[in-house]
This record gives C-alpha cells, structure tokens and sequence, in this order.
C-alpha cells in the first residue's frame, strides 16, 4: 500500500571542515558532444558557462483573440469544462482530437457524467459529433464517450498511443476523479477498464508517453510540504504502474511570492478578487504538473495554486488563484525552478466574455507551424458563493495561448552588450544555427576550452553579425566552416547587444 507523510521544519547540519589546501587551479568542466539538430535551451543552467551582462527572461505565451476555443455549448456540457491532457493528431482520420470533462447540473460522478469529444481539423474550430453511446437526460443524442460497465465514469487523460501493442488499445486513458485506473479503446469512444490495480492519486493527474525512457508517465497529487505536491509513476506496459514518489512540491520562496502574488490582485481593480481573503492564512501549494519532453529536456508546467484563505464548511477547501509558472528537469527527478519564478501562462483581467480570470489549468503544448500551441481550461472563480444567480458553479471553458518556438526562455542583452559561454563541446558538426530576436546585434567566436583565448579565424570581428527576428538563422565567419573543428573540445561565446537568444543547435 502506498503511504506518505511529511513533518515541515528546520534542520541543521553541523559539518566537521577538512584542513585548509592549496588552492588548486580551476579546471573547465568536461567537454560534451550535443546531438545534431537538438536545439539547447536556456531553461536551467546545464549548458552555460561564463555570462557577463546577461539576463534569463520567461515568455509568456499570447492568449488568442477568439478564446475560449472550445465553450460549454451543449446541455450535457453545463456550466463549465476542462480537459488535462493536450489535443492528440489522429494521422489515420488527419483530425485534432480532444476528450473533456464536464460539470453538468448532475455532477460529474452520476450517469452521463462521462468525457465530452470534440475534433477540428485546424485546432481553431471544434466540433462536438454526436456518438450516441451514453443516455443523458432521456437521449442518447449527444458527444459523451462510453466507458464499457461504468455509464457514470470520470475519464481524463486520453492519449494517442503510437506504440500500441493492438488495435484495441490505441486509445489509452484513466478513470477516477479520485486513485486512477488505466483504460483503453481502439476508437476513442468505447473503453474497457484494464483489471488492474489503481494509481494512488487525489483528485489531479496528468498521463504522457515518455519517448526518452520509452515509458508512460503520470504525475498524480498528493500531500508533501506546504499540502498538495507532485508525485511520479511509471508504467512499461500501461497496467503495472511503480509507487508514486514525490517529485515536485512548493517551497518557502513560493510562499513569499504567492502572498506577493495574492495582495497585488486584491490591489488591482482589472483583476478577480477571490470571495476569501485572510493573511494569516495564504498558502502556496502545487496543484498538478504536466510535463513533456523538448527537444531533449523534460519542461513541466506546475499550476501553483495561491491560496487566499480557507473556504467556509460544508464546503471547505480554499479560495485563492490557479496559474502556470515554468519548471525543467534532465532525469524527471530533480526539477529546476525557471529564472525569477514569473507566472508563465497568468490568470486574465476581467473583461466582457472573458473567463480565465481565476485559474489557469494547462495542459502540454503542441507543435503547430512556428509555434507552440498550449491549449488550458480557463475558469472564471476559484470558489463562489452559493447565489439565485450562479447557482454556487464555476464558468469554464478551453482556451488556448501560442509562443515562438523554442520561446519559454531567452538569454538577454540590454544596448550595452553582454556575452555568455557555452559549456565546453566536443565539435562534430558543419553548421551552427540560432534562434534569437535581435535589434542590435549577435556574434559569436570559437575559444579554446579553458575560455581564455579566441582561435585564430574564429574571432567576435571574423563572425557576420546576426540582425532580426530569426527562427533559423546560421551563424558564419568569414572563410571558415565548422569541419574544421571537428573533433575538438572548444567553447562557443555568444556576444549579444539589444538581443534575445532563445536556442542554437548544431547539423
């Protein structure tokens, strides 16, 4: 049986110092050869060395024009839904597919209270089919999908799997609003519980299928320090999952910040103010975390809910805001918290039509054209009083925010110029490309592994200075090419003016 428990507090490690040395030479770390075509981002600090006059800056996606994308238009869809994982690209029907979850005025644990589907051909402009499978207020004539004996089932987490062992488990899934049980379809709408043992979990969980340890994954909530944290399993074969272990949990910093965070919303008159507002009671706690594999390195998204104040019974719980910030791992394990902690995907100010005003749940992105496409469940409240009006419901719907490729995180120069290194790396390449924003300027020079000295020919004035807004743009100095260096442990600087490098990458 899963178990888990945490006491808070302050520990202190008295450590017995060796003997003064010799202070020996600082040696450069060892040198490393990146695969062709990865583009190596800025999220952590694993491929810097030097830096000198340069900034890590987040990004936040831009929300679009026509949010929310997907409404709750139907009378099976009630007041609000949302949805946890990304849309999946069937190749087979060349659709966009995605599978929601629903609060009708039944609620979601009774009959009909199943997944909504809807498909698009572009990712703008969704449908929701009529699949009569499930009855809902005497008809059958709706989007719910079926889950084979449990007509009232909470399905979440629908996938495309493109490593399916059989036809009948191409569509792979959980059930639960509470623990999570592994279910799959072989046409997204009729699925059949595997018989097998549940996934601990509270009521939040995310499902991917990790291409670099050819494993799923879930990440599932339960409490760890400052209350709901992030947990990991795993699973070779979708029915045998390992114990959930802590992975990801709110910190003393994240406590300052969300009480930052929660009096500068009860300041701003643009913004919702949660119904509950008591100081001595703030609490920051990480709701749920998707993550997925970029380019090599595992982002996460912890939604850090910044709790206002605890809710009156009998309904309990919290009052506060739900919202992104940016986290980043090389083994799924250890997690590196993104430059200053901003918000990446923030709740919107109130306006006409707008609902995302009180949490933002994100789900991973997907690649479309030039850029990242992060689809969320935007919701109106946290927590709403009982009222002749609203009834005591949220109002949620998807919505959706884009970003430049690679665009979570730039290394920035100000007019006055700066520079960063590159670890040392052990060349096997032609070409050197970037990505980067430039109004002023962007060179690089080739310097030996110790950072000391510029290779002849591979100087700051011998590179073509880069101008622009470029997704691809390829680094060149005069009468030279990258094959003659192939082989050799060297370090790449990158001089920035009035400039924001995003990645580079080496063909």
């Amino acid at each position: 049986m899963f178990k888990y428990g945490f006491s808070v507090g302050v520990f202190i490690l008295s450590v017995a110092l060796p003997a003064e040395q010799p202070q020996q030479p600082a040696r450069p770390p060892r040198s490393m050869q990146i695969a062709l075509g990865q583009r190596q981002l800025f999220l952590d600090d694993f491929m810097l060395g030097d830096i000198y006059q340069i900034d890590r800056v987040i990004h936040q996606p831009i929300k679009y024009a026509g949010n929310p994308i997907i409404r709750a238009d139907l009378p099976t869809d009630g007041t609000s839904i949302e949805l946890r994982e990304a849309p999946q690209w069937d190749e087979r029907a060349k659709l966009w597919k995605i599978w929601y979850f629903r609060t009708d005025d039944r609620g979601a644990d009774q009959p009909g209270g199943g997944s909504g589907f809807a498909q698009s051909k572009d990712g703008l402009s969704w449908e929701k089919p009529n699949l009569g499978l499930v009855e809902n207020r005497g008809s059958r004539n709706n989007n719910i999908v079926l889950v084979k004996g449990e007509p009232a089932a909470f399905t979440q987490h629908v996938i495309i799997d493109p490593n399916a062992s059989s036809l009948a488990s191409r569509y792979k899934g959980m059930i639960g609003p509470d623990d999570r049980r592994p279910m799959i379809s072989a046409d997204g709408f009729v699925f059949t519980p595997l018989p097998v043992p549940a996934i601990p979990s509270e009521d939040e969980s995310h499902l991917f299928w990790d291409v670099l340890q050819k494993k799923y994954v879930m990440t599932v909530k339960h409490i760890g320090p400052f209350g709901r944290s992030v947990y990991l399993t795993l699973s070779k074969d979708f029915e045998t999952w390992t114990d959930p272990i802590l992975i990801y949990h709110a910190d003393l910093l994240d406590q300052q910040l969300g009480e930052k965070h929660i009096r500068a919303i009860e300041a701003d008159p643009r913004m919702w103010r949660p119904t509950i507002n008591e100081p001595k009671e703030y609490n920051t706690e990480i709701y749920n975390m998707p993550i997925f594999v970029y380019e090599g390195l595992y982002i996460g998204l912890p939604l850090y809910f910044e709790s206002s104040g605890r809710v009156p019974l009998p309904i309990g719980n919290q009052d506060g805001t739900n919202s992104v910030k940016l986290t980043c791992s090389r083994d799924l394990r250890s997690w590196t918290r993104v430059g200053d902690r901003t918000h990446f995907i923030p709740i919107s100010p109130l306006g006409k039509g707008q609902i995302d005003t009180g949490q933002v749940v994100p789900t991973s992105p997907i690649k479309m054209g030039n850029e990242l496409w992060f689809y969320y469940s935007g919701i109106d409240v946290r927590y709403r009083p009982d009222t002749a009006e609203k009834r005591g419901k949220f109002l949620g719907a998807i919505h959706l925010a884009k970003l430049r490729l690679d665009g979570f995180v730039s290394m920035h120069a100000n007019h006055e110029g700066g520079f960063l290194d590159t670890r040392p790396l052990n060349l096997d390449a032609e070409r050197l490309f970037v990505n980067a924003a430039v109004k002023g300027e962007l060179r690089a020079e080739i310097v030996e592994r110790d950072g000391r000295k510029t290779l002849p020919g591979w100087g700051f004035t011998d590179c073509t200075p880069i101008v622009g807004d470029h997704l691809k743009i390829e680094l060149r100095w005069s009468g030279r090419t990258l094959r003659e260096l192939q082989g050799k442990d060297i370090v790449v600087r990158f001089h920035l003016k009035d400039a924001d490098l995003y990645s580079f990458w080496l063909e």
